[in-house]
């Protein structure tokens, strides 16, 4: 259920996708404005605040979703960027590469259709994100 079974190919474009944010979102759009990270961070946090804001214009719904699961999952990246530190982005990418590999694995390999899978998969994921 996670995530259907996470794949080379997954992680491959997820890896990609987080760098892209960091590299071009916030390095290359910092020294393109001459803005700090901290302020780029800042802006893009309120920009997708304020789409989310208005993501109700979209008429289908499921592209509505679509839409504001990418918009709040890139929101939650750059905060968790932020708190970590822009300049440990390789090592935020291959930690959530890993947390999120774990997490699919740990469900798929011991948890799936047992009593209480889901609960016992988040206090795993607990577990791991204390690693970070």
């Amino acid at each position: 259920m996670p995530f259907c079974g996470f794949n080379q190919e997954m992680l491959e474009g997820i890896n990609k996708f987080h760098k892209g944010l960091v590299e071009h979102g916030i390095i290359e759009r910092s020294e393109k404005k001459n803005r700090t990270h901290e302020q780029t961070i800042k802006i893009e946090l309120e920009d997708m605040k304020d789409f989310l804001n208005e993501t109700h214009n979209i008429k289908d719904s499921e592209l509505r979703e679509l839409t504001e699961a990418l918009a709040k999952y890139a929101s939650a990246y750059y905060k968790f960027v932020k708190k970590n530190g822009v300049e440990n982005y390789r090592k935020i990418i291959q930690f959530l590469n890993n947390f999120y590999f774990n997490m699919d694995d740990k469900y798929y390999s011991e948890l799936e259709g047992k009593p209480q899978a889901m609960k016992k998969l988040a206090l795993y994921l607990n577990e791991l994100s204390e690693e970070n």
